[in-house]
């Protein structure tokens, strides 16, 4: 009996043993610089153009990943956002860069079992550190995504997005749900951001003025996605020197870049901070004055974004990789009246009458719109053309008129004829007595 299990032995340990030595000497001499290789290949490939990817150094993590240090993520200077003032006009612009100390990504073994493919990401960057768990391909899945004291000032878009320094520490969670199509995932997205301040006092808006800094206090983010519409449920923060309120909705498509955003965001500078010195009172206006500040003057936009609350109003719209930024009074998009009626597809009906009734002309003529109705009908028949009016006598130049028929002209006066004389004394014939021939 122990022979027997001893032969079994040596066909199931040596398989063993080989697999073993196999995955452990490919793991350790796994050409990962070749492999640092492609991935900045891949990445120059697909990318936008100008954009670089530079690793430090990759090597393995655990058995199924790998780990990075000194990541750098360089991307061209782009064209300023519309509507977003330019902090400093000196010099070209520069290019921004994406500096991560360390990261480490891996796919877990067990979602591979059943088909699918799902990594967890680690990265220490900005001061802090970003984790999750990410699907990867059509299998579907959640996608959870966690910053933790993220410092902002050290992420560069967003300061070329602001258009002056802005520092504060971020702290989130994101948490999707979808079968496989990010546009059709729900869930929820909670984002805080404490002792926001922008502006540093030294940097100068549009390359003309120093803006004192802005304490904005704590911004607090909450938005909520349903069949891939995110909706902001709130957007505030109540600094001591700026209010800010927003709400909207953003769309979210594939690839993620694609996504199009529609928020309206409004902001007001408190009086304390526009009256805390000479440059706060001329760039924005010293309170009560009915003169407006240089910002305005300088900016026309600025001065179209300005409401009659005293808030600036913008419509940030557009995919995120191009947004726009336009100067609004509202706070969302135009509603329909109340009362219109909606028409087919939810639009409102026409506020119009429809076509008059038979025999009744408008003065600029018929509508030329088609009526829509229910029932099948025919091809529409256009409208007879008016009936020409009746033949009038063509005017014939006067030279060849035809003069209308002449009045009987007064004979002209004979000559003084012999007049048949009638015998002046004998009485006519017509006086004869009656009875006598």
């Amino acid at each position: 009996m122990k022979e027997r299990l001893l032969k079994v032995a040596k066909w199931i340990l040596y398989p063993l043993f080989y697999l073993f030595c196999l995955g452990l000497f490919g793991y350790l001499t796994f050409p990962f610089g070749r492999l640092k290789d492609r991935i900045v290949a891949e990445f120059a490939k697909g990318g936008k153009p100008g954009q670089r990817l530079e690793i430090g150094k990759l090597s393995s993590y655990w058995f199924t990943g790998v780990e990075m240090s000194n990541v750098k993520l360089v991307m061209p200077p782009d064209d300023p956002m519309p509507g977003v003032p330019k902090a400093s006009d000196d010099g070209p612009a520069k290019e921004t860069v994406i500096v991560i100390d360390e990261a480490h990504v891996r796919v877990r073994i067990l979602p591979l079992l059943i088909g699918r493919v799902r990594v967890d990401f680690w990265a220490s960057a900005f001061a802090g550190e970003i984790k999750g768990t990410a699907p990867v391909g059509s299998g579907g899945g959640d996608l959870r995504v966690e910053l933790d004291h993220v410092d902002i000032s050290q992420v560069e878009p967003i300061a070329h997005a602001v258009g002056l320094p802005i520092r504060g520490s971020a702290t989130g969670k994101l948490d999707l749900t979808s079968d496989g199509k990010f546009n059709k995932a729900s869930g929820n997205f909670d984002l805080t951001i404490s002792d926001v301040v922008v502006g540093d006092g030294k940097t100068k808006l549009q390359g003309l003025i120093e803006l004192p800094p802005v304490k904005l206090g704590e911004v607090v983010i909450a938005a909520e996605a349903k069949e891939g519409a995110l909706k902001i449920n709130k957007f505030t923060a109540n600094g001591v020197d700026l209010e800010l309120v927003g709400d909207g909705k953003i769309a979210l498509k594939e690839p993620p870049s694609d996504s199009s955003s529609d928020l309206y965001l409004r902001f007001k500078f408190s009086d304390a901070y526009r009256n805390k010195n000479a440059t706060t009172k001329s760039l924005l206006g010293e309170p009560g004055s009915p003169l407006p500040g240089l910002i305005e003057i300088q900016a026309p936009k600025m001065k179209s974004a300005k409401r009659g609350d005293g808030f600036y109003g913008w419509h940030i719209h557009g995919p995120f990789k191009k947004l726009k930024f336009d100067p609004t009074t509202s706070d969302a998009p135009a509603a329909p009246p109340p009362g219109a009626k909606k028409g087919k597809g939810g639009a409102a009906a026409s506020p119009f009458p429809k076509k008059p009734a038979a025999g009744v002309s408008l003065p600029l003529g018929g509508s030329q719109a088609k009526e829509h109705d229910d029932t099948p009908t025919a091809a529409p028949v256009p409208p007879p053309a008016p009936a020409p009016p009746p033949p009038q006598p063509v005017a014939a130049p006067p030279e060849k008129a035809a003069p209308p028929p002449p009045a009987p002209a007064p004979a002209p006066e004979p000559a003084p004829a012999p007049e048949p004389a009638a015998p002046e004394h004998q009485a006519p014939a017509e006086a004869a007595p009656e009875g006598q021939p």
